[in-house]
């Protein structure tokens, strides 16, 4: 439920230049009538990679496992899902509850597929791969109609389409003649099925060279587009795709050696641990540099570094040595270089848990100074809340009733809205927020989780599970509040129910038992870099319940420091601590300074 314990390497993934990227591949591809289906596999299915194609334009998404396309749907997600993967017969039921349409070879698991899809009431789409010569999936030619004619038999199912896969596994090239054959075997099961083919899917990035060249057959009118979006560059010949750009993700490690040593090993040699004989060229004594990154965490051999006067030297799992004799500027202990990808790199890159990544909205801003009081809270009352604020330099408006149109209104004019009062509106506070800003971040500081679906259960309970459409989809705005950037620092205890959907969900939740053993400011650390993580900045919920409460809880100076660093970030967009006063109480000075520390108050000033 939290990252792991120790930084490492950092992958980031600059979220415009991918929504760039697919623009100009969609307008491209638009010009031939061509629909695009971004590809997010690459990238473990990650939301905001999805989300940027979305808005780049593609037609759907494409993804290759199912755990994937649960991570998409989870994070609000409603376009059109294609799964690329052959189903297998195993997976048939989550299939149909979370795929569109899915590429199929084997009319057993069709027949499967439509038998569940037929019991649920829906209707699963279906495109047959046809195998044109580079032998990975797809149905011979010879069966071709004969599975046509049984799949258009089934209920529950329709056949959408033909497609094929090229360049994957040997190397075959589209090509006049193949894209040919594709569009006769569809025209055949028109022809003696009396149909109409919504889908005829002519392949991945390397097919884009055929379609520069006007040489693509006009009744192709969908692509499947991984690696030209993520690293502009078409698969046939590996050309860089005009109008794209190859850096979207950029890999950073740190030097944690440096030491002037011989180029070659001193002794007899014999295999390294890869069961390799390496061959090590003589170049004399260089300066060496060691970085936390190995085998283990990406395909080392797909990397290149961003600085010209370094060059790697070799790998170990754990290692990746880097000659800097010749470094324009002398690197220093610490120091992180930056390495561009290949997509055999990018791959492990993100598949490997130790690797940190970290997506990033250009359009991110910080928000200083400037604070509107909504709501009823007695502690807006108080004397010292609003000197106490500005003599922080910061500009106090308020308070004002907490309407859904004064909420809104505090984002619109880049102004943090903070929100008391005695009953709990975080719901129209997300709202507004998501309204205004879109995708954004969460941090809870509460003992709850507020992850209960019961009838029973309070409202209060009920703040997150109703955020996430988990109550009543209508509310739903997880498509906004990902869970992937929500964090619940200080849960102290939680029903089985919401333990279940922490782990469904996947949310990074830090229990008073981690934060004892990895501190405050590392948790806050992490909370920061999930909440801001592709977001326009976070929301942020504290209720006092979080402190204390006979020693079980977060101390006053842990609270004070989370909220500092908190403070530092820049990305708090909004502080909510409605419904959060204590029974009788009078005394708003801990709350006040707490809310204080989150607009920079610090000991010393």
């Amino acid at each position: 439920m939290t990252p792991s314990l120790m930084s490492g390497p950092v992958i980031t993934i600059h979220l415009k230049k991918i929504e760039d990227n697919t623009r100009a591949i969609v307008d491209f591809c638009g010009e031939y009538d061509i629909d695009v289906i971004g590809v997010s596999k690459v990238t473990c299915g990650m939301p905001s990679v999805a989300k940027a194609m979305i808005t780049g334009g593609v037609k759907g998404i494409g993804e290759s496992r199912i755990e994937n396309i649960n991570r998409l749907r989870m994070s609000g997600i409603n376009h059109p899902i294609t799964l690329l993967r052959i189903p297998p017969l195993s997976g048939v039921d989550e299939i149909v509850n979370s795929v569109d349409i899915s590429l199929n070879s084997e009319l057993s698991v069709i027949k499967e597929l439509s038998r569940t899809a037929d019991k649920k009431g829906k209707i699963h789409g279906v495109i047959l791969m046809l195998d044109l010569g580079d032998l990975r999936e797809g149905i011979w030619p010879d069966d071709l109609l004969q599975i046509a004619t049984e799949t258009v038999g089934l209920p529950g199912v329709k056949l959408s389409g033909l497609g094929t896969n090229l360049t994957c596994y040997g190397g075959v090239l589209p090509s006049v003649k193949n894209m040919q054959v594709l569009v006769d075997h569809a025209h055949r099961i028109e022809d003696s099925l009396n149909i109409k083919l919504d889908i005829l899917s002519g392949g991945n990035s390397s097919s884009l060279e055929l379609v520069r060249q006007r040489k693509m057959p006009k009744e192709i009118n969908q692509l499947r587009i991984g690696e030209a979006i993520m690293l502009g560059r078409e698969t046939a010949y590996g050309k860089r795709w005009s109008g794209t750009s190859f850096d979207a993700f950029t890999l950073e490690a740190e030097l944690i050696e440096i030491k002037t040593k011989p180029s070659i090993p001193i002794g007899e040699t014999g295999m390294d641990a890869f069961g390799g004989k390496p061959v090590i060229e003589d170049k004399g004594e260089m300066v060496r540099g060691i970085l936390n990154i190995g085998r283990e965490d990406v395909d080392v051999g797909g990397l290149s570094l961003i600085d010209n006067s370094l060059s790697i030297i070799g790998a170990s799992s754990d290692h990746l040595l880097v000659n800097i004799t010749e470094a324009d500027t002398k690197p220093q202990l610490g120091n992180k270089m930056g390495f561009t990808l290949n997509y055999g790199a990018l791959l492990a890159g993100m598949t490997s848990a130790y690797v940190l990544k970290n997506s990033l909205l250009s359009s991110t801003s910080t928000i200083k100074n400037k604070i509107a009081m909504v709501g009823s809270s007695p502690v807006f009352n108080t004397p010292e809340i609003k000197s106490g604020l500005k003599s922080l330099g910061v500009e106090v408006t308020g308070p004002f009733t907490s309407t859904p149109e004064n909420i809104e209104q505090s984002f619109k004019t880049g102004t943090v809205p903070f929100i008391a009062g005695p009953q709990r509106v975080t719901l129209s506070g997300m709202t507004a927020m998501k309204n205004v800003l879109g995708q954004s971040g969460l941090i809870i500081l509460d003992s709850h989780a507020s992850l209960m679906v019961s009838e029973s259960a309070e409202a209060d309970r009920k703040i997150l599970s109703t955020a996430l459409g988990l109550i009543d989809d209508k509310m739903n705005m997880s498509s906004d509040f990902s869970p992937e950037n929500i964090v619940i620092i200080g849960l102290q205890e939680a029903e089985k129910e919401e333990s279940d959907l922490i782990r469904r969900l996947n949310l990074t939740v830090f229990t008073m038992e981690e934060i004892d053993l990895l501190g405050i400011r590392e948790v806050t650390r992490r909370a920061l870099r999930t909440a801001c993580s592709g977001t326009h900045g976070f929301y942020l919920s504290f209720c006092q319940d979080v402190g204390d409460n006979n020693s079980e809880g977060l101390t006053a100076r842990e609270l004070h420091l989370a909220l500092e660093l908190i403070s530092k970030s820049e990305q708090m967009r909004a502080i909510d601590v409605s419904g959060c006063l204590k029974e009788g109480q009078i005394d708003y000075t801990p709350l006040i300074h707490f809310v204080e520390s989150a607009f920079g108050r610090r000991i010393l000033g």
